[in-house]
């Protein structure tokens, strides 16, 4: 990543292939018409062939709609998601209205900001006047990116322009970010940071057939709540290993399975059936693992990350496979450590351990997400 804080005292330098180019504008003391001017004067000097986004203020300070149309203009073709919610820091949007940390933005200290007080929190009404305009409800997001992408193919169809959405959750950006990058349209985000990195990170990597492998042993409510939490969300494919089922026909099976799962799948889910023969949980977990093992053997060219939970799947997954050292990276939630094999055939892997009563509703979702991200 590049950042520019004083692009009128530099030559912009266009971004490289997979470089992100950061432009510090400061508009928001100036007058608008002067934002728009720095705007246009940036804007000319990108080809077309660069992906534009636009960081705004979560409280909605600053020239949003100006900016938003120079971007618009320059770009005859493009759509702009609004995207002003960033849970993590307690701004969240529902019914198209901005909240912070619950309460409307006029009922908070922004509403007697010095420079740009606050006294509307309707999000569309910000984005009127220059181009049409449309509110994705947090009923479509939590609806999946597939109504998602329904919404966005019908709202261009209808020349809409600029499109705000609901969110609540990392979640909820994720979502919109899915369901827009499976799109074949040009999309410029505006927002705080976290749609932008959801949504460029997955055009990025929709050419990339890498998948990311993982072998669950738990049976536990918990883990069932955490795969639930990925449909809609994650491309996967699944194998279920059933009780009574012979090794030789689970391997049988897995070769079908590994021959006609969908190319873009991006998670494998080898698991357990959720009802085990008590007595044979030792017998299913080793199976369980084998058949990780052979996965990973028959396509490791296409596995960018391995996640392993539950029982002795661990293990017996690493025994197996030769790796007696990991290098721990980050940890992605408590107790959900993400690291590298550091020997073994498969050296340099990615992985992720956790235990089947680990983790958020979301744990394994950000464990497959960090996984299957190129680079750290």
């Amino acid at each position: 990543m590049r950042q520019v804080i004083r692009p009128e005292r530099n030559k912009l330098e266009l971004p490289g292939t997979g470089e992100a180019l950061v432009i510090n504008c400061d508009t928001r003391r100036r007058p608008e018409s002067e934002a728009a001017e720095i705007f246009r004067s940036i804007l000319t000097s990108l080809n077309k062939e660069v992906s534009l986004a636009k960081r705004i203020d979560t409280t909605l300070r600053g020239h949003l709609l100006g900016e938003t149309a120079e971007m618009l203009t320059a770009r005859s073709s493009a759509v702009a998601i609004v995207v002003p919610a960033f849970p993590s820091s307690g701004r969240t949007t529902i019914g198209g209205f901005q909240l912070l940390f619950g309460s409307l933005l006029e009922r908070t200290e922004v509403a007697h900001d010095p420079i740009w007080p606050i006294s509307s929190s309707f999000v569309p009404d910000y984005f009127r006047g220059r181009f049409a305009t449309a509110h994705i409800s947090i009923t479509d997001v939590r609806a999946g990116a597939g109504k998602i992408a329904e919404r966005l193919e019908n709202l261009i169809t209808n020349k809409v322009r600029i499109v705000i959405s609901d969110a609540m959750t990392d979640g909820d950006i994720e979502t919109v970010a899915e369901g827009a990058a499976s799109l074949p349209f040009e999309f410029c985000p505006v927002d705080p940071g976290p749609f932008t990195a959801a949504f460029l990170s997955r055009k990025a990597s929709s050419g990339n057939k890498s998948k990311v492998l993982a072998v669950l042993g738990s049976t536990a409510e918990k883990t069932k709540k955490q795969l639930g939490f990925l449909k809609g969300k994650i491309s996967t494919a699944e194998f279920i290993l059933y009780p009574g089922e012979t090794r030789d026909e689970a391997f049988e099976r897995l070769y079908t399975f590994i021959n006609t799962c969908p190319a873009d799948s991006e998670l494998l889910l080898l698991r357990t059936a959720d009802e085990v023969l008590r007595g044979s949980e030792e017998r299913m977990a080793s199976t369980l693992a084998s058949l990780g093992k052979e996965t990973l053997r028959l396509i490791s060219g296409e596995i960018r990350g391995i996640l392993l939970s539950g029982g002795d799947i661990a293990s017996v997954f690493f025994e197996g496979v030769g790796t007696s050292t990991l290098a721990p990276l980050v940890e992605i939630q408590p107790l959900i450590m993400g690291g590298r094999i550091l020997d073994g055939d498969h050296a340099g892997l990615k992985v992720v351990t956790k235990g089947g009563l680990i983790g958020e509703e979301d744990g394994i979702y950000r464990a497959v997400r960090w996984l299957g991200k190129e680079r750290e």
